[in-house]
């Protein structure tokens, strides 16, 4: 199956994504905001930062050792890789296995937990490539 057909497909059907928005709002409105209890706050905090969205959407392409998630986000520093995926594997994200090799063999993958955010994750991504131009100009406006 195409994700990127999929996804495109299901974000062009307005009253769809309106309909999604207006029942998200509503769960959203019966919770306290803006504070630390906000469950949205909560949960943007597992995943929203520099570096973990980068690692999860690796990831979403299937299990990685280390290097090779080195080799996909090329401008994370070794120190962030392992803070990221050690926040990640906290928050039950992603699990690190470790094989009892010489030398040791460790590897990273999704768990059931973190493969909800396909969806989410995808529409992002999605978004981010429509928006490229965008996005672009705002960060050289930025700058």
């Amino acid at each position: 199956m195409n994700l990127h057909l999929k996804v495109s497909e299901v974000l062009s059907s307005q009253s769809f994504v309106q309909k999604l928005i207006d029942q998200a709002m509503q769960r959203i409105n019966l919770k306290p905001l803006f504070n630390t209890e906000c469950i949205v706050a909560r949960g943007l905090s597992l995943f929203a930062d520099k570096w973990s969205m980068l690692v999860l959407l690796a990831l979403m392409q299937g299990t990685k050792r280390y290097s090779e998630l080195q080799r996909n986000i090329p401008d994370v520093s070794p120190k962030m890789l392992t803070q990221t995926l050690r926040s990640l594997e906290a928050a039950v994200l992603i699990t690190r296995k470790i094989y009892p090799e010489v030398p040791p063999r460790v590897e990273y993958a999704l768990t059931e937990f973190g493969t909800s955010l396909r969806f989410p994750l995808a529409a992002l991504l999605e978004w981010s490539v429509e928006q490229e131009k965008s996005i672009v100009s705002a960060r050289a406006s930025k700058a």
